[in-house]
């Protein structure tokens, strides 16, 4: 199998894919030469390059001399000399030796056999075995099951899954399933690690996968904890137990769990469990993505990307009512471009509107988080200051204005200088009785500012 490379703390993403003239290489270990030559065939045929050994101690001596070790064995159970079983455990010590690549490039191993009872597919699983054919199969089977493990999909490339359990090796089997989809996969090995890695990591998480029984903190613990962030309300979690743990289920789906599987299970149902929650998660992602789009155009204005005049009326009031109710100050900051006509008169509007959009970058560079920056019609605009005196809103504005002033508006052959003209009001400097008031004075100013010569900063006129 090709090493998965690590690219942060507990975190694997999937293999690289692979040339597409380079041919994978499967070893067929069965001790009958007709079931070899009927593999052997039908993967040749799929295009893979075929070795055959007769039973296990020949296939394991043989490895050693390889140049590379293979992409995938195929193993029948029933061998002299040496079986499957003991076969796939002496493959997996040296493995952990470092023998064949690294520690943690496991090969992929296939069972096929006659003997497919439950205990026996209990023992491949804790070994790691990923597919387990029963003898007599039919034509195809082999080939499609080898290409489901060494040829993986992409149908979630992008996506994210959480494989949560204290076994190193039940992590690897789950996280090589899971490789097929294109999944990145992150590892726990107890509740308390996962948890951490969801509050780090919960804006890009798919589908969890837990175990029942683990040291430090259970599973259904960390489901429930996990629950409990806002953010995790429709992740997807999958629990695993062993058929021993008769409760785990119950308790399991108590906690928030989604799914479950039993242990030990085969790759094929924990692919067909995951593919139907990721296409669903898939499928939420998509429509919260729309919804955010079209928030994003019922409050934005399209051209600068500035909140637009509906939506900062709304929000004003609020802030208007808030500064009221708690005792602090607003001020207002209401401006426009001077001789703006002159601009798409002379340079066409298509360099009127980079102005505009430019104007609106240079707003949301220079206004803080809390402020309210829209763009209220052609071009003026207007900004709420929430928790600013006037001294502090007139530093503001200067600042907004000489940004203007020095920027040079350079786009589509054209070039151009502009200033800008400014009228600023506050609630605590000017007392209005109404948010309109408010911005009545902001606007009072800016007139004023257009009278006294433009590019300049105004408060409202005083009264007689």
């Amino acid at each position: 199998m090709v090493a998965a490379m690590k690219t942060r703390s507990n975190e694997i993403t999937p293999p690289p894919a692979p040339a597409a003239t380079e041919r994978k290489t499967v070893v067929v270990v069965d001790d009958s030469s007709t079931m070899r030559n009927i593999i052997q065939r039908e993967l040749e045929a799929a295009g893979f390059a075929v070795i055959t050994f007769s039973d296990g101690l020949e296939a394991l001596s043989s490895l050693h001399w390889m140049q590379r070790p293979p992409d995938l064995i195929t193993l029948d159970i029933d061998m002299p000399r040496m079986d499957g079983f003991v076969c796939c455990e002496k493959i997996r010590e040296q493995e952990a030796k470092g023998l064949f690549g690294t520690p943690e490039a496991r090969m992929p191993v296939l069972f096929v056999s006659a003997n497919d009872t439950f205990d026996n597919r209990s023992r491949g699983f804790h070994l790691g075995v990923l597919e387990f054919i029963s003898k007599p199969f039919v034509r195809g089977d082999i080939a499609r099951a080898v290409s489901r493990v060494l040829e993986p999909q992409a149908t979630f490339a992008g996506m994210t899954a959480l494989v949560v359990d204290d076994n190193q090796g039940v992590r690897r089997m789950v996280a090589t399933c899971l490789h097929r989809f294109g999944l990145t996969i992150i590892e726990a090995e107890n509740g308390l690690q996962a948890y951490d890695l969801v509050r780090a990591n919960s804006d890009r998480l798919d589908l969890a996968i837990v175990d029942f029984e683990m040291p430090v903190m259970r599973g259904d613990e960390f489901i429930h904890l996990t629950r409990q962030l806002p953010e995790t309300e429709h992740l997807p979690m999958l629990s695993i137990s062993s058929s021993e743990e008769t409760n785990a289920v119950l308790q399991m789906f108590r906690a928030g769990a989604t799914d479950y599987l039993v242990k030990p299970f085969i790759a094929e149902e924990l692919l067909a469990r995951a593919q139907v929650h990721l296409q669903l998660r898939r499928h939420v992602r998509h429509l919260e993505e729309m919804n955010r789009n079209l928030y994003d155009r019922a409050v934005n204005d399209a051209l600068t990307g500035l909140r637009n005049k509906r939506y900062f009326q709304e929000a004003y009031e609020e802030m208007f009512a808030r500064a009221i109710r708690i005792g602090i100050d607003l001020s207002c900051l209401f401006f426009d471009l001077d001789h703006f006509k002159l601009v798409n008169d002379t340079c066409g509007h298509g360099f009127g509107d980079y102005v505009l959009q430019t104007v609106g970058r240079l707003l949301k560079k220079n206004t803080r988080c809390g402020d309210l920056a829209a763009r209220f019609g052609g071009e003026e605009f207007i900004v709420a200051l929430p928790s600013t005196n006037m001294e502090n809103a007139l530093f503001v504005a200067e600042k907004i204005r000489a940004l203007v002033e020095e920027y040079r508006f350079s786009d589509q052959g054209h070039q151009w200088r502009l200033t800008t003209s400014i009228g600023i009001a506050s609630l605590h400097g000017h007392h209005p009785k109404t948010a309109a008031a408010l911005l009545q004075l902001a606007d009072q100013a800016l007139y004023c500012a257009k009278d006294r010569g433009r590019n300049r900063v105004e408060p409202p006129p005083k009264r007689a």
